[in-house]
């Protein structure tokens, strides 16, 4: 069984050091517009724009959906109000939803780094759940997917948010299937392996989270490594 090593070097296995190696690439992806955003935007006004969206991803990820407000945002985020109201004109799920994406576009891109730096599948599974729970441990127990949460408290009433909670999971699943294949073409059914591994590290991070313990994590990693092994 590999255990995590949180505080000592695990190469590419800690978030932080994922980050440090691969961080001018994630900045330049996460503080481009995701897709949602148009129309043309000052320098000023897109370093704004970042403060709200990045501030409001950790007030969601931290408390909720339903626990956080349009003040909470703008404390936060040191925004003026009115700023908040001029690049966000449709309120709340707006700006949740954009910030929602921005957390999905990190994860997305660490999955396909993850694969593409990978020697294997199994190298890129422990440093994918290795990394996770690298920051789940660093955040106190307070970060583990940064969609999760939101998505179970955003009902029929919060479309946008809905939606934006669907295309997370649906790109986080498409990058895990492109992995597999690339990485292991003999793995049948890549698209159904790659929803499986979504399905067990979602649940073994909110595991981690209630038990405040990595374990969960760990165990649902070397599972997912003795089905990859039982396959080639």
């Amino acid at each position: 069984m590999i255990e995590f090593n949180v505080g000592g070097n695990t190469g590419l296995g800690s978030w932080g050091l994922m980050v440090a190696i691969w961080s001018p690439t994630i900045r330049s992806c996460i503080n481009k517009p995701i897709g949602l955003l148009s129309g043309p935007m000052t320098s000023k006004g897109q370093q704004t724009q970042e403060k709200i969206l990045s501030a409001t991803l950790e007030l969601i990820e931290r408390q909720g959906f339903h626990n956080t407000g349009l003040q909470q945002i703008i404390k936060a985020s040191g925004a003026p109000k009115g700023s908040l109201y001029f690049h966000f004109p449709e309120g709340k799920d707006q700006i949740v939803a954009l910030a929602l994406a921005q957390g999905a576009e990190l994860i997305r891109f660490t999955i396909e780094q993850a694969f593409s730096q990978a020697s294997d599948t199994q190298q890129a599974i422990c440093w994918l759940f290795d990394g996770l729970a690298v920051r789940l441990q660093n955040s106190e127990f307070e970060k583990g997917c940064p969609v999760a949460t939101t998505a179970l408290e955003a009902g029929d009433e919060h479309p946008v948010v809905q939606a934006a909670c669907a295309t997370a999971y649906d790109g986080w699943s498409h990058a895990l299937a492109g992995g597999l294949k690339k990485l292991n073409p003999g793995v049948e059914q890549s698209g159904q392996e790659a929803t499986l591994i979504l399905s067990i590290l979602e649940g073994a991070l909110l595991l981690s989270k209630v038990r405040r313990s990595t374990e969960p994590l760990a165990q649902a990693r070397d599972a997912v490594l003795q089905r990859l092994t039982s396959q080639t």
